[in-house]
């Protein structure tokens, strides 16, 4: 996996940690109380992960927008932004 994405590294090592899906282990993890607290500190890690992927991929979006071949970016001046 040389691209592998640490989201898709973390979902690899949990699934093969509890030797179920991921989907199943979501719905086990959200059960109060938790039957397996280590599982659920586990799918946490996950979700934030799943929102900095999301964020990451937004992120890069923009500035490939921003930088494509073509498009000069606009000089910002760091005193009329700060003021």
């Amino acid at each position: 996996m040389p691209d592998a994405t640490a989201l898709d590294q973390a979902a690899a090592m949990i699934e093969k940690a509890w030797g179920r899906p991921i989907e199943a282990l979501e719905s086990l993890a959200v059960r109060r109380p938790c039957n397996d607290p280590l599982l659920r500190s586990a799918m946490r890690i996950r979700s934030t992960l799943v929102i900095t992927d999301n964020a990451v991929a937004v992120h890069q979006d923009r500035l490939h927008a921003l930088t494509r071949p073509g498009r000069v970016p606009a000089f910002y001046n760091l005193e009329r932004i700060t003021s």
